[in-house]
């Protein structure tokens, strides 16, 4: 306490944090001119410190030690460098960001799923921005150059099931990817059922898949698959989001499209 003045001491508690705060900001100011000239000169002798070092450094074995608890920080900023890059359309400095972030702190998912999107939906577009526009390039190259940026995107996914096994989030958008960008109907299925299997899925995934199955013209898989999914639903009244009224109706249209017999129909309730 002998750091704080005796003049601050005497205060109440909440004024004297409030008192404390404006003198450290104040300091803070006081000292900034003197700190960007000393900051710059550090960063001269140590060329290392820059940011555009950093990725070099850490492909050469860079230590995340180092970081301490202040990984998570870290990661923070670099994201924000993401975001900078992204809304200037740089497309080597956000693919060097997301890079980073993903070393630094692989742990929030949402770093993983957002950059996925940036590489899979927004990368493709600047890269075909500047080989001359879409209206000036054969339609195989713009095809080619979307589809190398989702399978770009799919292994960036890959990589966070190192941190994050089986997150069904990570393979839901592996799967939106497979559907969307390269028109891949049964692989997208197969990432949907795989995320479906978690206990953190969300219900929508199971019935997607069924969906998927389909229109891969597989109506006796999405039916087996449904009748053995809504037993395991809540009922609509305690959760609307199971959907289990929806799924049974699904049942019903299936078994109509696939001709079943009365008795061979599903009979909720029934062993």
């Amino acid at each position: 306490m002998r750091l704080i003045p005796t003049g601050i001491r005497s205060l109440p508690a909440l004024t004297r944090a409030g008192a404390m705060l404006g003198v450290l900001v104040a300091a803070g100011l006081a000292l900034r001119p003197l700190e960007a000239p000393a900051w710059a000169a550090q960063v001269r002798q140590q060329p290392a410190l820059e940011w555009r070092c950093l990725e070099g450094a850490m492909g050469q074995g860079f230590s995340l030690g180092l970081l301490g608890g202040f990984r998570a920080l870290a990661a923070d900023l670099l994201w924000l460098r993401a975001n900078a890059s992204w809304e200037r359309n740089d497309l080597s400095g956000t693919q060097a960001a997301l890079r980073l972030v993903g070393a630094v702190d692989p742990r929030p998912v949402a770093f993983w799923l957002n950059g996925a999107r940036m590489i899979g939906y927004d990368l493709p577009y600047w890269r075909i921005e500047a080989l001359g526009g879409e209206a000036a390039l054969p339609a195989t190259v713009v095809r080619h150059v979307h589809e190398e940026q989702a399978r770009a995107a799919i292994a960036h996914l890959e990589k966070a099931f190192a941190h994050h096994p089986d997150h069904p989030l990570l393979h839901i958008e592996i799967a939106n990817l497979l559907l969307q960008k390269l028109d891949d109907r049964s692989g997208a299925a197969e990432r949907y059922r795989l995320a479906s299997l978690q206990p953190t899925a969300p219900f929508y995934a199971a019935r997607v898949h069924a969906e998927l199955l389909r229109q891969l013209g597989r109506e006796r898989d999405a039916y087996d698959w449904l009748v053995a999914l809504h037993p395991t639903l809540p009922p609509e009244r305690a959760n609307p989001h199971a959907m289990a009224d929806t799924v049974l109706a699904r049942i019903r249209e299936l078994e109509e499209k696939l001709a079943l017999a009365p008795a061979d129909r599903y009979q909720p309730g029934r062993e």
